[in-house]
This record gives structure tokens, C-alpha cells and sequence, in this order.
């Protein structure tokens, strides 16, 4: 084999990865858009996520009211931004954005201005996490619109 077959070898696979990770989901792209509500738990079945789940369908106004997107990351199951799916690789590569674990179960809240503002227990109360929101100098310009 020649040295130009060698590297086309090479070559073709890292060009066949390219496109998946060149579109795939940054978490930049929801800067001065949206909060973000990050649950991280190992699958999607797990008690605490569905607590946690169930909790959010019902508070749905407040997370309009402050511009908060809730993304699941599962490392077992179908992860979400929202209510679309992400494919399993997008999800690992938004949990190495996260700097988190696949079997952690936290919260992680992302201000508009793309900072950590809080990285917690999956069962942290909500309305705690409300509250640190609405202290926000942002969202306290927002409430003042």
C-alpha cells in the first residue's frame, strides 16, 4: 500500500465523523436566548427524574415567565432539549460541555449570559431555583419591562 492510500485510510473516517460533529448541539447557541435547566441522571426512568419531571409539567408558567428551557441528559434513555430528542451523542457531548458525569444525578442552571449559576441535587426545590432566578439583574430588568 502507498502512502497516499495510507493516508486516504485515515482520512475518510475523520471526514465521516465531521458532519455529525459539526452540527451538533452547543450549548452557546442558547446565549441571551434562554436559562437553562439541566437535569443530568443516568436514565430516564430514574424516581427522582420523574419527581423532578412531574414538578415542571406543573410549574409550565414559570418557566415561560423567566425564559427557562429544560434539557435531560440521560446516559440511558432518551435525552431532551425541550421537547425534541437528542441523539445520544449530542447529549454525551453537551455532558462534557457540563464537565458532568453520566451516572451524576444533578441540576446544573445556565443564565442567559452562558454562566453556571448553580449546580445542585436533582432534588433541589424548585422554587429555590425560581427565586435565585428572579434575583437576576437580567431577569429583574425583565420583570421591570
Amino acid at each position: 500500500m502507498n502512502t497516499a492510500s495510507r493516508f486516504l485510510r485515515r482520512l475518510v473516517p475523520v471526514l465521516l465523523w465531521f458532519p455529525i460533529t459539526a452540527f451538533a448541539v452547543n450549548l452557546d447557541d442558547y446565549l441571551w436566548k434562554n436559562r437553562l435547566l439541566i437535569l443530568v441522571a443516568p436514565g430516564i426512568s430514574d424516581p427522582v427524574v420523574e419527581q423532578v419531571r412531574d414538578k415542571l409539567e406543573s410549574q409550565t408558567q414559570e418557566l415561560v415567565d423567566r425564559d427557562l428551557l429544560v434539557i435531560q441528559l440521560f446516559r440511558h434513555g432518551q435525552s431532551f432539549i425541550g421537547d425534541r430528542p437528542v441523539p445520544v451523542g449530542e447529549a454525551e457531548q453537551m455532558r462534557l460541555q457540563l464537565d458532568v458525569d453520566p451516572d451524576d444525578k444533578v441540576l446544573v442552571l445556565i443564565g442567559k449570559d452562558g454562566g453556571i449559576k448553580r449546580r445542585a441535587s436533582l432534588r433541589t426545590d424548585l422554587g429555590e431555583i425560581f427565586r435565585q432566578i428572579d434575583a437576576m439583574p437580567m431577569r429583574q430588568y425583565e420583570m421591570g419591562k
